[in-house]
């Protein structure tokens, strides 16, 4: 029977560039129609729901060849890639048989499967190994009766395998060097990405494999890294196109241990005292420090921050790291006893009438923030002029540092400033007159009064006229302990013979009038003055 070509050798060649059927896929009608893949056929070939189209009156059949017939169909494979196994189903030719071929290049063929014809209703499903060079695919029938051919599939060859599937490192130390282990990998056609499970463990090679070839072998480097401790495991998994393959790897990394040295006594310190502790490790690693009562001391940078009095435990220790266990806890106890302040104090000088204040007191030696006051002396007391030795209190502003203190307070109490005003006043006088002296000093005290006292007397603040004449009056004050001398006034006086007739005096005073009378002493004899006349000591007036 006539056989049909739908391609020549040339239209053959440039299709086989293309991917045809692909691999592992199910022949369907879209490839049928598909001139990429079927790139030839007889012309009694036609599709019916399957490769192989039937007649009306073959229900199940695929590929239909009419009776008598000798047909054929040809399916291109995909141009990357290994042909593996076909898988098909066939039924009908009787009285005929039913060939599967294999080309490379749709020349030169190689029969891969043959079976006489039947007549059974239902498919039978074979199989047949293929070159591994094939590239086309091609059915034939003969016989009396149509045949079909159904579910045709190519397998695609890949395999992937390696001289071991696990790989125990052996133990190290931390950043010891990367431990390196090699495999051997053989595949086929395929292409495979490397990675690992773990990060601990490399491989050489992200990829590896090529299309086309056939067991074909690379040698990956694995590294087992020594950068941080434990026990480590991962798989190596090589994988690609459905096929997957794992290498179990596993190790373990050890850290160093190191020694902690404390050769340092504490015991007991002032709470001023600078305390550097001296504590080291074998591996030069930075030792860490804890208090048991931050509130007490706590360390910084190696150095004791002491924060008040009382006792307080440290730690020593270094935690380790990535490479270094960490070390035993070393504790040693501190006592801390507080400091007496170096401290010493000074007094403002005040005038007597100014009151002792605190606010007189300043610190005159130390550093130690605080405030002074007096301890045996009481605020707002008015001291007499002089030099005192007083005790000041020196409160520290941290009490919990700083005893209090006792320090000597010398205070000057300078004397005050007086002074004198003598305004003018009535000077002409009667012998037996008495006025008042209008002399006030400013401090409250008596005036001292220099004169003639033959010719006047002032007692009590009374200036007693007692002779006729004129007489110069000096106002001052001298000054005591508490205030200083004054300047000097004056006030002249002018005294004249008495206006009063002697009839209109008393001859005789009473001893209640003699009591009351201003006295005064003349010559050496005691006078009595009384309303401008003078008696005796006895109260008898003098004619």
């Amino acid at each position: 029977m006539k056989k049909v070509l739908l391609f020549c050798a040339a239209m053959a060649l440039t299709i086989s560039l293309n991917a045809q059927l692909a691999w592992d896929t199910e022949f369907k009608q879209a490839d049928f129609n598909n001139a990429l893949t079927v790139i030839s056929k007889s012309e009694n070939v036609s599709w019916n729901n399957g490769v192989f189209g039937a007649l009306a009156s073959l229900q199940v059949g695929k590929l239909s060849i009419l009776t008598p017939y000798e047909d054929e169909c040809v399916i291109a494979l995909p141009q990357v890639g290994i042909a593996e196994k076909l898988y098909f189903s066939w039924q009908g030719a009787s009285n005929g048989t039913i060939t599967v071929s294999a080309s490379a290049d749709h020349n030169n063929w190689s029969q891969v499967f043959t079976t006489e014809g039947n007549t059974i209703a239902l498919a039978k499903a074979d199989s047949a190994a293929l070159p591994t060079n094939t590239r086309y695919i091609k059915f034939a029938a003969t016989g009396r009766t149509a045949a079909a051919i159904s579910g045709i599939r190519v397998s695609e060859l890949k395999r992937l395998s390696a001289t071991t599937d696990e790989w125990p490192f052996g133990a190290a130390m931390v950043d010891d060097a990367p431990a390196i282990k090699n495999v051997t990998v053989t595949w086929t056609n395929i292409v495979a990405s490397v990675t690992s499970t773990d990060p601990h463990f490399t491989a050489s090679v992200e990829t590896l494999g090529q299309k086309n070839l056939i067991d074909q072998t690379t040698t990956i480097t694995l590294s087992y890294l020594h950068n941080e401790a434990g026990n480590h495991s991962g798989d190596i998994v090589i994988s690609g196109e459905g096929r997957e393959l794992r290498i179990a790897v596993s190790g373990s990394t050890s850290k160093y241990d190191q020694t902690l040295t404390w050769n340092q006594t504490l015991g007991e310190h002032l709470t001023t005292d600078q305390i550097a502790l001296n504590a080291y490790t074998s591996s030069g690693m930075k030792v860490e420090y804890t208090s048991s009562n931050p509130t007490i001391a706590e360390v910084a940078d190696g150095i004791v921050v002491i924060k008040r009095s009382g006792e307080v435990e440290l730690t020593a220790q270094q935690p380790g790291n990535y490479k270094f266990n960490a070390t035993e806890a070393l504790t040693k106890s501190l006592v801390l006893t507080k400091a007496d302040p170096l401290v010493s104090a000074a007094a403002e000088a005040i005038t007597y009438g100014q009151a002792v204040s605190a606010s007189q007191l300043t610190e005159t030696v130390g550093q130690v923030a605080g405030s002074l006051s007096w301890q045996d002396v009481d605020p707002a007391s008015i001291l007499d002029a002089g030099e005192y030795t007083f005790s000041a209190l020196f409160t520290p502003a941290d009490t919990g540092i700083y005893n209090y203190a006792t320090v000597p307070a010398y205070l000057t109490v300078n004397k005050a400033e007086q002074t004198i005003v003598w305004e003018e006043q009535d000077t002409n006088l009667q012998v037996g007159q008495q006025v008042a002296s209008t002399a006030q000093l400013s401090s409250g005290l008596d005036v001292t009064y220099a004169y003639t006292e033959c010719l006047l007397k002032i007692e009590d603040g009374m200036v007693h006229a007692e002779n006729e004449g004129e007489v110069t009056v000096v106002a001052y004050h001298p000054g005591n302990h508490n205030y200083l001398p004054t300047t000097v006034v004056m006030q002249h006086f002018l005294i004249s013979g008495s206006s009063i007739t002697t009839d209109a005096a008393p001859a005789r005073l009473s001893s209640e009038q003699v009591r009351l009378a201003h006295k005064y002493t003349h010559n050496g004899r005691v006078y009595v003055a009384f309303e401008g006349h003078i008696y005796d000591a006895d109260g008898k007036r003098i004619e």
